[in-house]
């Protein structure tokens, strides 16, 4: 989430394939708990829409955009059998009812307990999602984590969770809930990014160049705002899924500086696993507060650095339009390359020509819809993957699933969401071809194994 907002950057989506159904609204409870408006606070990381109440009509002003589904598709795809889906969400400052008594004041997380309704439609989200191993971003805590699993998630399947405390000011942190075992846990609350810097130019025109944010004069602790979430899974065909669930730092230009540093030091962590393993399963994930042509962003996908490959490569469209990673999976600097070509065609999709008809400009902006993932029209979310794992990715299996956005009007300090309101970010997924063995059903009430933690 981010409080400053930056100008529209997307991911890539080039098909005509408009979203017209709008995402019902869940009904809000017969007797909703109390629980108060999220504070201002509590929101300084999110971007949200500005408020339009005010200002007077225009003759050329946009008309009203109503609530309902603006991003993403409006319903999951079916998961092929043979296949495992993995996806990520942020659940937007998810706080249970239980008082934490180390935070207080404006942070106090017993002001920013999550309404019922936001719970079911959470809920409704996870449940139409499917996904075998769910990496969730800004939940309060292993207990909060819990209690939301055994409230609302009980046929879900997922036995395992993990969720770590990262000393984050606010009390939210990165989690993960999976269908398959978990092997280990790790967090890096206390790492020194300063080494960081030794990859970026000193000279402030070739920054610059290479796309550098500028190096602020005041540096913030050179630390993970919120350290990433490193877990590595057990799948039913014996092999591993390491999983690092990550959410860099909020803000505008102002802290681009220190994005670019946790993404490079995230980089040396995957690096590290594939020196150790070149066919380690990996994959990156979460809210990267930034959209695809950022430095932060684009560093997970040079080969100078990870090397990843973006899940964008695996939605529909991708085989309409070039050559996509499923079809070379080791040229991960072209797909780098083919991710800025489709977001500037994207981008002058904003613009069309005056050639262009009602329809076609209709046409467009509904196709980059598809990819858009947060509530100020921007791509912020990610799956990355590294050379093994994009062998197993399934084409065509990516998607951003549709959930119901305020309309824009909304104020966020103001409003109270409308009912059906899950998050101000839409969930991703991806899925991959995993030979899944024939076991019984886990039982979610039964007592979650610890698991073990590696502090650096």
């Amino acid at each position: 989430m981010n409080y400053v907002r930056q100008p529209s950057t997307v991911c890539a989506a080039l098909a005509i394939w408009c979203v017209a159904a709008v995402a019902p609204p869940v009904a809000p409870p017969s007797q909703p708990q109390s629980a108060p408006a999220q504070k201002d606070a509590a929101q300084k990381d999110s971007a949200k829409s500005k408020d339009n109440s005010k200002a007077a009509p225009k003759a050329t002003a946009k008309p009203k955009r109503e609530a309902g589904l603006i991003f993403g598709i409006a319903k999951a795809p079916t998961k092929a059998p043979g296949t495992i889906r993995l996806a990520a969400y942020n659940i937007e400052n998810f706080f249970d009812g239980v008082d934490d008594p180390t935070l207080s004041g404006e942070y106090d997380d017993i002001n920013m307990q999550t309404s019922e309704d936001r719970c079911k439609s959470l809920a409704k989200a996870i449940h139409d999602l499917d996904a075998d191993v769910l990496a969730l971003e800004e939940v309060e805590g292993e207990d909060a984590l819990r209690w939301f699993r055994d409230t609302y998630l009980k046929d879900m399947g997922y036995e395992f969770l993990a969720s770590k405390e990262v000393g984050y000011y606010r009390g939210v942190e990165q989690s993960l809930l999976s269908r398959f075992p978990i092997k280990d846990v790790q967090v890096w609350t206390s790492e020194d990014l300063a080494p960081m810097e030794k990859y970026i130019p000193k000279d402030a025109d070739q920054r610059k160049k290479e796309g550098w944010g500028e190096d602020p004069k005041e540096k913030e602790p050179l630390q993970f705002q919120r350290s990433p979430l490193k877990v590595s899974i057990g799948l039913p065909d014996h092999t591993t899924l390491i999983v690092y669930v990550l959410h860099h730092k909020a803000g505008g230009k102002a802290t681009v500086h220190h994005r670019e540093l946790e993404a490079l030091r995230m980089n040396e962590l995957v690096r590290a696993d594939l020196q150790q393993n070149a066919n380690a399963l990996v994959a990156v994930v979460g809210d990267f507060n930034a959209t695809p042509n950022e430095k932060a962003a684009k560093l997970y996908r040079d080969k100078k650095f990870a090397g990843l490959v973006s899940a964008y490569e695996f939605r529909p469209e991708a085989a309409k339009t070039k050559k996509s990673a499923a079809q070379d999976s080791t040229n991960s600097g072209d797909t780098a390359q083919a991710d800025e070509s489709a977001d500037d065609s994207l981008d002058k999709a904003d613009a069309p020509s005056k050639d262009d008809d009602a329809k076609n400009a209709a046409d467009k902006k509904a196709a980059k819809n598809l990819y858009l993932t947060h509530i100020t029209n921007r791509c912020i979310d990610y799956i990355m993957l590294s050379p093994a794992l994009v062998k197993l990715a399934v084409p065509k299996s990516f998607f951003v699933l549709g959930t119901l956005m305020p309309g824009s009007n909304y104020d966020y300090k103001k409003d109270k969401p409308p009912a059906g309101y899950a998050s101000d970010h839409c969930p991703i997924a991806l899925d991959f071809t995993v030979e899944t063995a024939k076991t019984a059903k886990p039982k979610t009430n039964a007592d979650v194994p610890a698991a073990k933690e590696v502090v650096k």
